[in-house]
């Protein structure tokens, strides 16, 4: 880490030396000239670029990991991000909602007595969430463990990461009946317990 760390500060520094026009640049980071600077604020600045690059919303996280643990916890690394996968491309999708947390939620819900939200029975857009049992995986669980993980490394590479469902919208278990309408779909893969499907002709 340190390696890329002070990489990091030494391209910082070469752009700040050979790219300056004497104007600060719009945006986030307060621009200060490598020559004009301590290496305590050449390292402020590298950490500046560092954090913001890998922020991820942890409540996206969250919900992320929700849908990988209770769709394919038993799956293979495959069978999970394949799920993830689905996750993301309904959130690039102008059909779906736009965050994870939307996504994964998404679907009728109602107001109970003590004001809290939620789902209908039955009429969510992934089955754990709408089927009357817990929602809140066990603490400290392998598993759960291994789902939060690996949706913190989806969320951070999503943008280089291959599709491996090649664009799946949709997926079924492949021990029940094809739903109603979905002959219209083309199947794109079968992984584990679970066959991915995309639309004919909807685009992404």
């Amino acid at each position: 880490m340190k390696k890329y760390f002070l990489l990091l500060i030494l391209f910082i520094a070469s752009v700040g030396i050979t790219g300056s026009t004497g104007t600060s640049p719009k945006g986030d980071f307060y621009y200060m000239h490598p020559l004009n600077t301590t290496t305590s604020g050449l390292i402020e600045i590298a950490e500046n670029v560092i954090s913001k690059s890998l922020v991820i919303d942890d409540k996206e996280v969250t919900c992320m990991a929700k849908n990988i643990f209770f769709e394919a916890a038993i799956e293979s690394t495959a069978g999970k991000l394949a799920v993830a996968h689905v996750t993301l491309n309904r959130v690039d999708s102008k059909h779906f909602p736009s965050s994870v947390c939307e996504v994964v939620y998404e679907g009728p819900h109602y107001t109970g007595a003590n004001g809290t939200l939620y789902p209908v029975r039955d009429r969510c857009q992934f089955s754990w969430y709408c089927d009357g049992k817990g929602d809140e995986p066990r603490e400290g669980s392998r598993l759960w463990e291994d789902a939060q993980e690996l949706a913190k490394y989806v969320l951070l590479r999503s943008q280089e990461l291959p599709d491996i469902t090649d664009g799946a919208l949709f997926y079924h278990a492949s021990y029940i009946n094809v739903p109603n309408g979905w002959n219209k779909k083309k199947v794109t893969t079968k992984i584990d317990t679970h066959i991915f499907y995309r639309p004919n002709s909807m685009r992404l």
